[in-house]
């Protein structure tokens, strides 16, 4: 029979089949090949009475390394305006990330109850105008929970976004699960409050995966020419530049540039753009040995 992992810890997994979760061991080339069995896998497993033994892992459409977790059809990335304070190249950095991997993602602002509307507003349509759908929620007041969960029909569905931004008070709305949580700490940085990636089963079919809180990224690992190419508003400007590896930067008869002038892109998502190109052009240098 076929389940899906949700959950792994050192010696055994977590396998949801037949609408039952069976803890389930690993069979010996699985505890020590080269493929490590994780969040969200789909495998074939044997069982006898409540106990399971995973005999293999089925191909994966995709994966993340971190955080660790299989066959993701959409990343829910939460992120709060104010409380904590948005850091909008973060954001960015995750959604660059996704589409590298050809993942769908919805930008999601949480707390809204307790957020300056017009702000809310205002970021909403960046996004939007970048072409991403934009969810606005509060765990609190179940404002804009429905809507988010329809957005999750029948999907497997990770939760992604910095500490204390709400993700696992959202997760424990639409799960219905107490998921712990922390308090947010004095320098207004959630405190990490999950451990490990669990996906939880809801309605419709949908399978959700709350996250570790973690501070920041690896730097994008791109060539600085294509990052460009993972900003969805730059996707179809950047082969209009005159020159063929424009950086979007300084150079003239750039596209890209001639659409920020013309207000088609968000001057937000340019300056996260030029920030990340940065961070790439960095990354090259020391990884040629040039100062």
């Amino acid at each position: 029979m076929e389940g899906r992992v949700t959950a792994v810890h050192s010696s055994y997994c977590l396998v949801w089949v037949g609408g039952e979760t069976v803890r389930c061991s690993l069979r010996g080339r699985l505890r020590h090949g080269s493929v490590q069995v994780i969040p969200g896998d789909l495998v074939r497993i044997s069982r006898k009475k409540d106990q399971g033994l995973v005999e293999e892992v089925l191909p994966r459409k995709n994966s993340l390394i971190r955080p660790p977790v299989a066959n993701i059809d959409r990343v829910v990335v939460v992120t709060a305006v104010t409380h904590p304070p948005i850091d909008l190249v973060y954001v960015d950095r995750i959604l660059v990330h996704l589409e590298s991997q050809d993942i769908d993602a919805v930008v999601c602002f949480n707390k809204v109850d307790i957020e300056d509307p017009d702000e809310v507003r205002r970021l909403s349509a960046v996004y939007e105008k970048a072409g991403y759908e934009v969810a606005r929620t509060s765990a609190v007041t179940a404002e804009g929970l429905s809507d988010l969960v329809q957005r999750m029909q029948g999907r497997n569905v990770v939760f992604a976004g910095a500490s204390g931004v709400g993700k696992s008070k959202i997760l424990s709305s639409v799960t219905e699960r107490d998921i712990s949580t922390g308090r947010l700490s004095k320098i207004r940085r959630g405190r990490h409050t999950t451990k490990g990636v669990t996906l939880y089963p809801v309605e419709g079919g949908a399978f959700v995966a709350d996250t570790p809180g973690f501070s920041r990224l690896d730097i994008v690992d791109c060539e600085p020419f294509s990052l460009g190419y993972y900003y969805r508003e730059m996707i179809e400007l950047a082969p209009l530049c005159h020159f063929p590896r424009c950086l979007h930067k300084t150079e003239e008869l750039c596209a890209v540039r001639e659409a920020l002038a013309e207000g088609a892109i968000a001057p937000e998502r340019y300056e996260t753009y030029l920030s990340l190109l940065d961070e790439c052009i960095e990354r090259e240098k020391r990884k040629y040995g040039q100062d």
